[in-house]
């Protein structure tokens, strides 16, 4: 019935009846109103976009366990040798992410970031090692975070609005340069020698500023096709079909 009662609605939504139409918009704004009520996530994404309109990314609140196992097990690798590493997950959603990473770093300490409070709250709800911790974007303690050795920004530099493929220019005001000074903010906390793992982002890493202080890493796996769209500095539309870097090492002092 739910079913039948969706395709109706599509089908009004071009109909050349202006009734059906403002009665295919009406019942999708009914629909909306009722996931925003009902659904705890949808809400916090809702509201998350509404009052961090200015410093949030990709509104989405999607994650799942071992999402990247190549990039964590090159990041196991390199930091084979460093006692106690401590790894950022930046934009970690409801903590996947960061619980995947304590399993192939079992001796580091991983801080997961996040501006949506729900997501947080539920991060915490799930969190029983005392090796990870949850932190909100705007406090005080990861203002201050600092000379870490890894950091992982993945599916976070992106917006929803420009995965579509005709879009000219980068959506809105997420621009090349809100996402340069993103990215410098986290080069900051880096320590040299440091591991940066970007991926699924609207724009380059290797457009930046600090790119210029990073090395690609050497391992397979590292370059990989991505069949989105990809913006340049000036924010237009550079291409659709590409192959990038998505793990970096920052050079030693």
């Amino acid at each position: 019935m739910e079913q039948a009662l969706k395709a109706r609605i599509q089908a009004w939504s071009t109909s050349p009846n202006p009734l059906l139409r403002a009665l295919s918009r009406a019942f999708r704004s009914l629909g909306y109103v009722r996931r925003f009520i009902l659904n705890s996530r949808i809400r916090s994404e809702q509201l998350t976009r509404l009052f961090h309109c200015a410093s949030h990314y990709q509104g989405a609140t999607y994650s799942e366990p071992d999402r990247y196992p190549e990039l964590f097990t090159a990041c196991a690798s390199h930091l084979k040798n460093t006692p106690d590493p401590i790894i950022l997950s930046f934009g970690c959603a409801t903590g996947e992410e960061a619980f995947s990473l304590a399993e192939y770093l079992p001796n580091a300490t991983i801080i997961g970031v996040d501006i949506n409070s729900w997501c947080l709250r539920q991060c915490i709800q799930k969190n029983c090692s005392p090796c990870i911790q949850f932190l909100h974007n705007s406090s005080p303690n990861y203002a201050t975070l600092a000379n870490l050795d890894a950091i992982f920004c993945m599916a976070v530099f992106q917006r929803s609005e420009n995965r579509n493929h005709t879009a000219a220019v980068a959506h809105g005001n997420f621009t090349f340069a809100r996402f340069e000074q993103q990215i410098a903010s986290l080069d900051a906390k880096l320590k040299p020698g440091g591991l940066f793992f970007i991926d699924h982002s609207d724009f380059r890493f290797e457009d930046t500023a600090v790119a210029a202080h990073y090395t690609p890493l050497d391992f397979e796996g590292n370059q990989f096709l991505h069949q989105r769209p990809l913006f340049g500095r000036n924010n237009a539309l550079v291409t659709t079909q590409y192959t990038m870097h998505r793990a970096f090492q920052k050079h030693s002092a």
